[in-house]
């Protein structure tokens, strides 16, 4: 994992539903504000990891949409939005990996 960023902390926002704050975890590592940071450890993990981070999150696209909605974009609630380019930049990863020779 790379480092997680100094100004997420290390529970979830209060507000946040629970099937958000269940996976706090993976804002924590893959939920990266910086573009060139999120590209780089999509870029090294596994098949394996990107499609495990796909089969979680993509469930939760409403929800994360929702709670970013309510909230108005709030600074506490944006990781979650990183979490979704994140796995957002999984398929495309999964996706040229798939189709280089």
């Amino acid at each position: 994992m790379v480092g997680v960023p100094p100004d997420l902390p290390s529970d979830p926002p209060h507000d946040a539903p629970d099937d958000l704050k269940a996976v706090w975890h993976l804002v924590l590592q893959w939920g990266k504000s910086d573009d060139v940071d999120r590209g780089a450890l999509t870029e090294i993990a596994s098949d394996e990891d990107l499609t495990n981070l796909l089969e979680v999150v993509d469930p939760l696209f409403p929800s994360i949409n929702s709670y970013l909605d309510v909230t108005g974009d709030a600074q506490r609630a944006v990781p979650n939005g990183d979490l979704v380019q994140a796995a957002m930049e999984a398929r495309f990863e999964l996706d040229r990996r798939r189709s280089s020779p």
